[in-house]
């Protein structure tokens, strides 16, 4: 059976303003870890350019306050645009709403190890969705975990069986098997709570989130750069 998956013209244009989506939350996202974690080693090299783009967005709080948002709606729209089988999108889809949600309920996000500003409305969502949070944790402390492991995994599921492969979809695809080991340990954090003062097991949780966000700025490039491309 033929699973390569060609896009028209509508396809192509929701391929690539998804790419643009994580292009620029990815840049962001890159930019305030690197400030954020100054001391990791080799981290010098590329400070010069994160305080170029931290000046350049300093006028624009809405940057950082969608910054995730943005990441996860480039990473819909990408995936209802290059994905064929309807399972796997509603899933993913759902997964990926739903750990942005509890992310930004919680403040501490999977996606992202570093706090981010939320817009004034969110509070008034938040409100109305924070019952349905606190009834999952109820019911199991694992599922939260759980959902948040399964984002990158489904991640990876998408990208890995994308056909035609592309090298923009081979970077996201690389992406989401540091995100995977970042997000476990992440998890690991939630549950032995003495991992936290292992100052070796945060450098390289820290590490792995950098290195997911630089393959999907390299990625997501390539990929709005390929917007004429099937």
């Amino acid at each position: 059976m033929n699973k390569r998956v060609y896009n028209k013209t509508l396809g192509k244009i929701v391929r690539t303003l998804g790419f643009l989506l994580i292009l620029v939350s990815s840049t962001f996202l890159s930019a305030k870890m690197i400030l954020g974690y100054q001391d990791l080693p080799l981290i010098s090299n590329v400070l010069p350019y994160a305080n170029m783009i931290n000046d350049f967005v300093a006028p624009y709080p809405f940057i950082d306050e969608y910054a995730l948002v943005g990441l996860v709606a480039g990473l819909i729209m990408l995936l209802w645009a290059i994905r064929r089988g309807l399972i796997l999108r509603v899933v993913l889809t759902v997964v990926l709403a739903f750990v942005l949600i509890e992310g930004t309920i919680s403040g501490t996000s999977p996606l992202f190890p570093i706090t981010l500003s939320s817009p004034a409305w969110v509070a008034t969502v938040l409100g109305l969705v924070s019952p349905i949070i606190d009834l999952l944790n109820g019911i199991s402390i694992y599922i939260i975990p759980g959902a948040a492991v399964a984002v990158p995994f489904l991640l990876w599921v998408l990208f890995a069986y994308k056909k035609p492969n592309r090298f923009s979809i081979f970077m996201l695809r690389l992406g989401s098997i540091t995100l995977f080991l970042a997000v476990a340990m992440f998890a690991a954090k939630q549950f032995v709570a003495s991992l936290n003062d292992v100052e070796i097991f945060n450098t390289i949780n820290i590490v792995l989130y950098l290195l997911t966000y630089l393959f999907y700025v390299l990625g997501s490039a390539f990929g709005v750069l390929g917007f004429a491309r099937k």
